[in-house]
């Protein structure tokens, strides 16, 4: 009845979502109606249902350092995943989806839980991968609601004694998800799914978590499907504002300390498929963690070269002028002091018996990288992301607007692997470059003679190479083809996927037409091209 017939509350509800904005609001309402109709067919219509949406998200800013404690800056999408959910009197939770490709599925959250109370993070980490390789040899087949148990599950430990006796028992639900946000299109769609229903969850039993310490444990509860990032995701999806950029940290996520800029209104983000998917096989998933633990790796040795400022470091993004209070030259001093390379013998040679243990720690979860680890270009690249991302909202505010594109490129040029001309031919490209030692003896050459802004972190690309050659000739024909009025960068992990680009409204058909000569043709693959303004963030309400 509530979206069937039109009220000043509706149209309160829809107005936050989409502005003032007709067609916007009729759309959202007759898609909700429709669902709603469904939830009825499927569930019955007595009792409180709880409807919440969560939109995707867009990150702008600070990619691949939310688990180190970098700063993100998003923007939500106005497409959404949303729910209908019903509390149940037992704890059976029945999954429905609008989505025919998504079976219907229903568990007990009770029977899902591991036998003894998890402790922390790391003790999440290795019984989900036990409990993965447990459902690999049952042949035991992971579909969508494999993030609903892993939420729940994760949610239910929260309310457990160590001696295994809960404080509060989750109840079982009847859920039914729709929506239009697009599946594998770097908008985090499992991400808003998995916050839609936390929300439900929390409305429904009364949890009084506060809310950064409730998005961290939203966030990590997506390890139970072997993702291994932070929570800046679900911080975005559920913070975000309509018409705004969010300045979001993590680790933890500290909700009092999130900020908002306002998103140039005569331009757009356009997200471009680049026809390749990330593989999915056992090399790609270790070289993400390879990378990341090349973050840690730098982290430890930096603690353990400098036990100075080891107090003041736990993440790599606490390397920094502001938190060690020291100058620029001293952050490049202690970038050249870490190995260009190294393979796990050097490094147990380079760190003191003190970090022996963490360091074997580090190793652990994934295989030694056939080359050794680039540890200090990635370094770099970590330490420069976190400060784009510091400076971001600072050249939003001010309309910066050509910084701001140079900023995505530089930041596109830290995930680089190849290069490309005008015309397609590849170039010669060698990421550690940037982290030479003669390119860090530039850098503080650089400051000693007052060329201070040219020094920056956030100019210096670093190299964290999660880029592929198809996606590096994409952001180059942006590059080169739209004459520094729009800049394009890799969205999410790498290694595949979709294209972010910043652009002017009015230049959005051009921009298609030469994509649609220069790449899509060039490689063969299907025109993909959609649209983010940015939208309204997660919100919840009673029927």
């Amino acid at each position: 009845k509530f979206f069937s017939a039109p009220s000043s509350r509706l149209r309160e509800f829809l107005t936050q979502i989409c502005g003032e904005n007709p067609e916007a609001m009729e759309t959202k309402r007759i898609m909700y109606l429709k669902a709603a109709e469904e939830f009825k067919n499927a569930f019955g219509s007595k009792g409180e249902v709880i409807f919440t949406r969560a939109p995707g998200r867009v990150n702008l800013m600070g990619r691949h350092m939310d688990f180190m404690g970098g700063y993100v800056n998003p923007i939500a999408t106005e497409t959404e995943i949303f729910t209908f959910t019903q509390a149940r009197d037992d704890d059976w939770v029945y999954l429905r989806n609008m989505d025919p490709c998504y079976e219907p599925n229903c568990f007990r959250i009770m029977q899902e839980l591991p036998e003894e109370k998890i402790r922390d993070l790391h003790h999440w980490d290795r019984w989900t991968v036990k409990r993965f390789n447990e459902d690999l040899k049952r042949g035991v087949k992971r579909g969508w609601d494999a993030y609903v148990k892993g939420l729940l599950i994760y949610l239910q430990n929260y309310y457990r004694l160590n001696d295994g006796r809960f404080i509060k028992r989750i109840r079982g639900m009847n859920i039914l998800v729709g929506g239009n946000l697009p599946a594998r299109r770097g908008l985090s769609s499992s991400s808003a799914l998995v916050t839609a229903i936390a929300l439900a969850v929390r409305e429904i039993n009364d949890i009084k978590i506060p809310l950064g310490e409730f998005i961290d444990l939203v966030g990590f509860s997506e390890w139970f499907v072997m993702t291994r990032g932070a929570c800046a995701d679900h911080a975005a999806i559920m913070l975000c504002k309509r018409g705004y950029v969010s300045h979001i940290g993590s680790q933890p996520t500290d909700v009092s300390k999130v900020t908002h800029a306002p998103f140039p209104e005569d331009y757009c983000v356009l997200i471009v498929g680049s026809g390749f998917e990330r593989p999915q096989d056992e090399e790609t998933r270790n070289f993400l963690r390879v990378t990341a633990a090349s973050y840690e790796i730098a982290t430890l040795l930096i603690k353990d070269f400098y036990p100075e400022y080891a107090s003041k470091i736990k993440w790599l993004r606490d390397v920094s002028t502001r938190n060690l209070n020291v100058n620029l030259s001293k952050i490049y001093e202690i970038l050249k002091s870490l190995p260009v390379k190294a393979d796990r013998d050097d490094l147990r040679s380079l760190v003191s018996e003190e970090y022996l243990d963490d360091l074997e720690e580090i190793f652990s979860d994934h295989k030694a990288p056939r080359d050794g680890y680039k540890v200090r270009q990635v370094a770099l690249y970590g330490l420069a992301e976190a400060e784009r991302a510091h400076v971001f909202p600072k050249f939003l505010r001010e309309r910066r607007i050509g910084k701001i594109l140079r900023l995505i490129k530089t930041s596109h040029d830290g995930d680089r692997v190849s290069k490309f001309t005008p015309d397609g031919k590849r170039l010669p490209w060698d990421t550690g470059q940037f982290s030479s030692d003669e390119r860090i003896d530039e850098l503080l050459e650089m400051i000693d003679e007052g060329r201070l802004e040219e020094a920056q972190l956030y100019w210096q690309p670093g190299g964290f190479e999660r880029s592929i050659p198809p996606i590096d000739h994409l952001c180059d024909i942006v590059d080169y083809f739209m004459e520094g009025r729009a800049e394009a960068q890799i969205i999410g992990a790498g290694l595949g996927g979709d294209v972010l680009i910043l652009t002017r409204k009015k230049d959005v058909d051009k921009l298609r037409e030469i994509l649609r000569e220069k790449y899509f043709r060039f490689y063969g693959v299907k025109e993909e091209i959609t649209m983010v303004s940015p939208g309204q963030g997660a919100s919840i309400f009673k029927l």
